[in-house]
């Protein structure tokens, strides 16, 4: 499936927008025609078995324990998994050690970075307990984040696709997300989700981290709208969408 910058920037990054407000007790805004079904909500069993949780763990359940939101668009009989990052990219982008582990939802299926799959443990079995109220009347499921919430986004996606019913193949458009696994990774994930695109913005420096080996998955989007260099400024979904926008122009 061909990417669609308009679909991106009107449906999808609002949809990954959506995840953010609710960590706090608000309700989101949805684009036309979708529903929230539920929360994303991190196991407090799990997260108080980590005797030493990576950096990017401690950031994801900093005052709240939501990671994000379930939904469904009835018409497109589409479902939809939004991610949400930290409130402070910098929480985790400072103390970003690279090891890597095995992933461990599908066997065989490669090493991802161990910090990123701590976190996306916290949530593993909420979205397993949830996906099927989300898909009800669905034939799609689009997996969205920002930040690393991205990097959740890559990690759920062949899970539920190999492990959650219905056996329905994701579709995943992510932005601003950090590489998340090592080639033997990349590799059977990008057998496995044929479609899978990953929103960059120039001079954002998240998606560059971690160094070689890691690699990404999918095909990169790459957008650009001008605006200060820096950190927060570059990776806000703001400027993803100003992006998209002068993507579109330019293909008009």
């Amino acid at each position: 499936m061909a990417f669609d910058a308009a679909f991106a920037r009107d449906v999808v990054l609002p949809l990954a927008q959506a995840a953010y407000p609710v960590m706090g007790g608000s309700q989101s805004t949805l684009p036309t025609g979708y529903a929230q079904t539920s929360l994303i909500q991190a196991d407090g069993v799990v997260l108080n078995s980590m005797t030493n949780p990576h950096p990017a763990v401690t950031a994801m359940t900093k005052n709240t324990n939501i990671f994000g939101l379930m939904g469904r668009n009835p018409t497109t009989r589409s479902a939809v998994v939004s991610f949400r990052g930290t409130a402070d990219v910098e929480d985790w982008l400072a103390d970003l050690d690279a090891i890597p582990g095995a992933y461990l939802p599908v066997r065989g299926f490669g090493q991802v970075h161990a910090g990123f799959q701590d976190v996306y443990e916290l949530v593993r079995q909420s979205i397993a307990a949830k996906l099927a109220t989300a898909t009800a009347g669905c034939d799609q499921i689009l997996i969205t984040g920002h930040s690393l919430g991205a990097a959740l986004a890559v990690l759920a996606a062949p899970d539920i696709f190999r492990n959650t019913p219905p056996t329905i193949e994701p579709r995943l458009i992510a932005f601003a997300g950090p590489r998340v696994g090592l080639p033997d990774f990349a590799d059977p994930f990008n057998a496995a989700i044929e479609s899978c695109f990953r929103g960059v913005k120039f001079l954002d420096v998240v998606p560059y981290l971690p160094p070689t080996p890691y690699v990404h998955v999918g095909a990169q989007i790459t957008v650009d709208s001008g605006g200060p260099v820096q950190v927060g400024s570059r990776h806000s979904l703001t400027a993803y969408q100003n992006g998209l926008s002068a993507l579109i122009a330019t293909q008009q």
